[in-house]
């Protein structure tokens, strides 16, 4: 999975403007997201599956 494609696929807060990943519930800047993606998603250490998909 791209960069675009987990970020455009993570759920943003409307209000604070922050991603929010598995409940959490502080929620993520731009650079922690991106910090997520390169260390589990890009390496393959976590699975991300869109939310509806099989």
């Amino acid at each position: 999975m791209s960069w675009e494609e987990f970020q455009a696929n993570a759920y943003r807060d409307p209000e604070r403007g922050l991603y929010i990943l598995d409940g959490d519930e502080r929620g993520l800047n731009d650079v922690e997201l991106r910090a997520v993606y390169d260390r589990y998603v890009q390496t393959g250490v976590l699975v991300v599956k869109p939310l509806g998909r099989r």
